[in-house]
């Protein structure tokens, strides 16, 4: 026989003793929690229910100068008649700060700070160099307003910059190089790239990563000529000599399709302990001097790094 409403109550009350406490002291306690850890709590009971709905909860969840950050954002923001709202609206959309050239947004599961960076952010070599490169608009980038399009260029170097400050505190964020390549790519298939996550001013290892999903290795003995033009196609590497992989293989980067039907490659980590660091996000390809195209960039983004 199924258990009527208040019997089940009294089972959950049972399995919990916070629902003996004052609505105020089980808020505070919550507010020691994750915001996925009230969400839970809050269907135990309708006792734990309003504690968990509380403004003095989901104020702890957001970051203490949040009123500062949507005062400077040029997204309208709706009017939200509790912080959980705004919480949850936060965590599923980004708005745009610092004249449109970044977005902030949320982490849902820790409610820590995440950032974009636009491709207008950046530092692209050449990137104002029409022959080079070019600025267009994407229906599918719901971000920015501008992406990168990569028309050519033989040095590639894309970083970009932020402080540690801006973001949460002592946390572990990974940084995402986020992009398309065109139909017509040219280059990225063969060709690996460098990336690094490290202090501005202080050289960072690099690690080596693939722009393409499915990459061919090619042993740099085997190029021809390091600087033959992407048209006319031509051979710029003798296939018969397309190698296995190395043994170093393992420890390389290669890029995961997004829900937004954009690639990310992980560029590295930074751990938040020193607020005055100036973080250093680095993807380059400036020692092989061959020649690339059909890349377009959407920007890097900086997220809490999955424990």
């Amino acid at each position: 026989m199924e258990k009527q409403k208040g019997e089940v109550e009294d089972d959950e009350k049972k399995n919990t003793c916070l629902w003996m406490l004052p609505e105020g002291c089980v808020a505070d306690i919550l507010a020691f929690t994750t915001p996925l850890d009230v969400c839970r709590l809050s269907l135990v009971s309708t006792s734990l229910n309003s504690a968990a709905d509380s403004d003095s909860v989901w104020a702890k969840f957001l970051p203490s100068d949040y009123r500062s950050v949507i005062a400077g954002s040029s997204t309208p923001i709706p009017e939200f008649p509790s912080l959980k709202e705004l919480f949850v609206y936060l965590s599923h959309n980004h708005i745009l700060i610092d004249q449109g050239l970044k977005s902030f947004s949320l982490d849902k599961w820790t409610g820590k700070k995440c950032y974009f960076l636009s491709a207008r952010d950046l530092n692209i070599t050449w990137g104002d160099t029409p022959e080079y490169w070019g600025w267009t608009s994407l229906p599918e980038s719901r971000r920015f307003p501008e992406v990168a399009r990569l028309k050519i260029v033989w040095w590639l170097e894309i970083w970009g910059t932020i402080r540690a400050g801006i973001l949460s505190p002592l946390t572990s964020y990974a940084a995402y190089f986020v992009y398309k390549l065109e139909e017509d790519f040219y280059g990225f298939d063969t060709r690996y790239m460098e990336v690094s996550v490290g202090i501005s001013g202080v050289e960072s290892e690099m690690q080596v990563a693939y722009l393409h999903p499915e990459p061919q290795y090619v042993p740099e003995d085997s190029y021809e000529s390091p600087y033959t033009p992407p048209y006319p196609y031509q051979v710029f590497a003798r296939m018969e000599d397309l190698g296995p992989w190395p043994a170093e293989s393992d420890n390389f980067t290669f890029p995961k399709l997004r829900d937004d039907g954009w690639f990310e490659l992980e560029l590295g980590e930074y751990f938040t302990g020193n607020e005055d660091d100036c973080i250093e996000l680095r993807m380059q390809d400036v020692k092989t001097g061959c020649a690339t195209r059909g890349l377009i960039v959407e920007g890097i983004e900086i997220r809490p790094s999955c424990m």
